[in-house]
């Protein structure tokens, strides 16, 4: 698996939680992990900082990568080999990943809608990347969590991505930790 963009970003969301805010109101970090259903299931990793501009409102950014088959729009689709057909709690993370990086808005409180866009950048079942240059995408979901200071909170998205050639779409439930 290639790191490139997870890792630099989990570090600097994790500085994030431990510099002290400067300017008034609150910062929120959010960790989720989850299940991916596209074509066939896999895993959905998401970290996100936002912040929270006034109760109901939060923006920031928000990276991961989720399990999300990029098949070519036009023509049946392609037929795999048996194996192929077994997902494992892996994919999303080993194979079939798309990664993404982009801005985000949280609207609401303990009930609340998130939305994001962004920069998408596909791998296949080899692990090639078969969008080099990424490609734009979006998502917009719906989640509940806690008020307090370190809650569980629990989400469901659709994620999608698509340009003149190729399409990618899944829906992600995932459970996480909202830090605020």
């Amino acid at each position: 698996m290639r790191f490139r963009i997870v890792i630099p970003l989990a570090s600097v969301l994790l500085l994030a939680c431990l510099v002290p805010a400067r300017a008034e109101g609150r910062w929120s970090v959010g960790l989720f992990a989850g299940q991916s259903v596209s074509t066939h299931h896999g895993s959905a990793l998401d970290a996100r900082a936002l912040a929270v501009v006034n109760p109901l409102l939060a923006i920031g950014v928000e990276t991961g990568a989720a399990y999300m088959n990029d098949e070519p729009r036009p023509g049946p689709p392609v037929l795999t080999a048996p194996g192929d057909a077994l997902a494992s709690l892996s994919d999303g993370i080993t194979r079939n990943r798309g990664y993404y990086l982009g801005p985000a808005v949280k609207v609401g409180d303990v009930i609340y809608a998130i939305a994001s866009t962004g920069l998408y950048e596909f791998a296949d079942n080899s692990g090639h990347v078969s969008s080099p240059s990424g490609r734009w995408g979006a998502s917009a979901g719906l989640g509940i969590s806690g008020r307090g200071r370190f809650q569980p909170a629990a989400e469901v998205r659709y994620r999608w991505s698509r340009d003149a050639t190729n399409e990618a779409s899944s829906i992600v439930f995932a459970l996480g930790l909202h830090i605020q």
